[in-house]
């Protein structure tokens, strides 16, 4: 199924001349070697670009659609065509073995001039002289190079030039690499049905590398292949006949490696979420969807998703119709996949795979955030970009923000397809919450262990999971013991710090809140005793004010029948009715400080 997704896209984009034909990729470029006729280095051009990536501005290599790369293993020596780096090019690198160097420039050489052996244009004159005199030794005196040589050296890929074309563009370098493809494709006499096309064609043997999943190799890695003398190789009585136990075709391995790749490079479509790199498309290949996608999934504090968006697209797509998204129009019925890979050794993990309509991915999405939706500060928005869930999941105080790979994934997965959210998701979120204090750091910002965020997910974890019916902001009319103890203890936080001038040392939310909130019984007389000294320093309307207050949500209890413990579901609505209460107090504050 995923493999045949990719594979139509590629199809789709192919014909609209959006992706290379086989025999080609798009691959990095670093530095252009310019040739005179007699085949001489006459000027070193960096084709990198500037890129802007926060405050900081890199130079970065540039895409170009160059001969299809060769799958390197061991310790021989396989050239690329026109495009590779210095040790095959130049046939000098950093790495401090120049006889291997040497090794690998003599069949880079070999390849060239016997695809080039009957071209004829400048510019394959040039490469043909090009490798005729070059000699290696020679490139640390070479004038030219100096100025780059080290950077060169780096292993950044070079392509040929003449003038100011790269060599890719001569029409007879062109055919001259299209006819040498089909002498190798031709040598394959293994033809079976390929699990993709269904057609009876040639298999491959080693599937191109897949580039950009984060810390997997560099040199690329794979969702399909075997290890020579594992029984799964050998299965099927298909010994020494690597790749046929998945049986696909030169081509559809090229198409689905060649989109896979192309999607991995899109920075603006590309999320990291936990150890999974999460790629997605329409089946038409139409970016706007993946726009569209991009802000109501990951949409963060400076693209804020408002409930006009929300209930826009939700009514669009309830009625069938088309959504509108910056002036563009989205049609809710199109195919949309969603694809979490994860790195294994040399191989791809597959963490999860959704295929739906790109309505119904929405229609999940806006269900999640709605269940996320919680009252928040003035400086916050009530819907929780997913990134931010994620992060609060982990310490405030660790500069590490990865999660657990495991539940990273489900919870993203859970999101997407609108199932269950996982059960580890609420305990973490608790667990963080009894584990911190409230703290500032050193620039004096502030950090709440009980969070907007956290918040937000025990109430979607509770609506979701455990069917509960929870409001966005405080419910007057919630009945449940364990929110109105939450509700409370909030009151009595509150009346403490009115009742003392200055910043607090400890107060009782940093002394007693997981206490209370776990086994409120024993705790709930000395809080009222505390209480009662707190309220004691308040004078006037203020003392009336909150000693009407605590008493109305007293008359909400029976005092005799108070939990002796809280299972995890209830300690959520305890957080939840504390959260809501200290919302609904400090607005309450705001609002008569404008007054």
């Amino acid at each position: 199924m995923i493999l045949q997704s990719l594979f139509r896209r590629y199809e789709n984009l192919a014909h609209k001349g959006k992706l290379p034909l086989k025999g080609w990729s798009n691959e990095k470029i670093s530095f252009g070697l310019r040739l005179n006729e007699d085949g001489e280095i006459v000027q070193v051009v960096d084709l990198r670009e500037e890129v802007t990536s926060g405050k900081k501005k890199t130079l970065m290599p540039r895409s170009e659609n160059v001969p299809e790369r060769v799958k390197r293993a061991g310790t021989g020596s396989n050239p690329n065509f026109l495009c590779d780096n210095s040790s095959y090019i130049l046939g000098v690198d950093n790495k401090g073995k120049p006889a291997r160097s040497l090794q690998c420039f003599e069949a880079t050489k070999e390849k060239h001039l016997a695809i080039l052996r009957d071209c004829a244009s400048k510019t394959a004159v040039a490469i043909k002289n090009f490798f005729n005199n070059w000699i290696p030794s020679n490139a640390e005196n070479c004038a030219v190079l100096k100025k780059d040589l080290e950077e060169i050296k780096n292993g950044g890929n070079l392509i040929f030039m003449y003038g100011d074309t790269l060599a890719t563009e001569a029409e007879d370098i062109k055919n001259a690499w299209r006819i040498s493809r089909v002498s190798d494709d031709s040598s394959n006499d293994t033809k079976m049905q390929c699990l993709i096309t269904g057609n009876l064609e040639s298999i491959a043997r080693i599937h191109p590398s897949i580039k950009g999943i984060r810390d997997a190799q560099s040199s690329g890695a794979n969702i399909v292949s075997f290890n020579k003398g594992n029984v799964a190789f050998e299965s099927y009585g298909n010994k020494d006949s690597q790749g046929l136990n998945a049986p696909v075709s030169e081509y559809a391995a090229f198409a689905y490696t060649t989109v896979l790749n192309s999607l991995l490079a899109d920075k603006n479509h590309v999320k990291y979420f936990g150890d999974a790199t999460v790629v997605y498309w329409a089946e038409q290949g139409d970016e706007e969807y993946q726009d569209a996608f991009d802000f109501f999934a990951f949409g963060d504090d400076e693209n804020k998703i408002d409930d006009r968006m929300l209930d826009d697209a939700m009514t669009a797509i309830k009625s069938g119709k088309h959504i509108d998204f910056k002036d563009t129009v989205l049609d809710t019925k199109a195919t949309f996949y969603i694809l979490g890979l994860s790195p294994n050794a040399a191989r791809i993990s597959i963490r999860f795979f959704l295929q739906s309509t790109f309505g119904d991915v929405l229609k999940n999405i806006i269900n999640h955030h709605k269940n996320m939706e919680i009252v928040a500060g003035r400086d916050n928005s009530r819907y929780v970009p997913i990134m931010k869930l994620k992060d609060s999941l982990v310490s405030s105080k660790s500069r590490d923000k990865n999660l657990s790979p495991v539940l990273a994934g489900s919870i993203l997965k859970s999101i997407l397809s609108g199932g269950l959210y996982p059960e580890s998701l609420f305990a973490n979120a608790m667990m963080r919450i009894k584990s911190e204090q409230d703290y500032k750091d050193d620039r004096g910002r502030a950090f709440y262990k009980i969070s907007h965020t956290r918040c937000a997910i025990i109430k979607a974890y509770l609506m979701r999971n455990k069917g509960r019916v929870i409001t966005v902001a405080l419910d007057e009319n919630e009945r449940d013991t364990a929110y109105i103890l939450g509700r409370i203890f909030s009151v009595w936080e509150m009346i403490q710090k009115r009742s003392v001038e200055g910043d607090i040392n400890a107060t009782i939310k940093d002394r007693y809140f997981n206490a209370f909130c776990a086994t409120p019984r024993n705790i709930f007389p000395v809080l009222s005793k505390l209480s009662q000294y707190h309220l004691k320093k308040l004078e006037g309307g203020q003392k009336i004010y909150y000693e009407k207050m605590v008493g109305e949500l007293m008359g909400k209890l029976d005092p005799n029948s108070l939990p002796k413990i809280l299972p995890l579901e209830e300690q959520g609505m305890f957080v939840l009715g504390y959260y809501h209460q200290t919302q609904k107090l400090f607005t309450k504050k705001e609002d008569n400080k404008d007054e």
